[in-house]
């Protein structure tokens, strides 16, 4: 292998493990349900969660819902 070839190699995996990092590796704080405000969620993607009611679903972009916090 020639350094090109090193280069744009290494180059890739960096910026995959970038991208990878980007969109998994960030954590936000948790939702706090014990605070007494609602937690709204998306009816396709629960997992997207927010504390405001007019939020919006970052993958659908549908309206979150209202969820129960048992």
């Amino acid at each position: 292998m020639d350094s090109a070839q090193i280069f744009v190699t290494v180059g890739g995996l960096a910026l995959i493990a970038w991208t990878l990092w980007f969109f998994f590796g960030k954590r936000e704080e948790e939702p706090v349900a014990a605070s007494g405000k609602a937690l709204y969620a998306c009816p396709m993607h629960p997992w997207i969660t927010s504390n405001e009611p007019t939020a919006t679903c970052s993958i659908c972009g549908m309206k979150l819902t209202s969820t129960s916090v048992e």
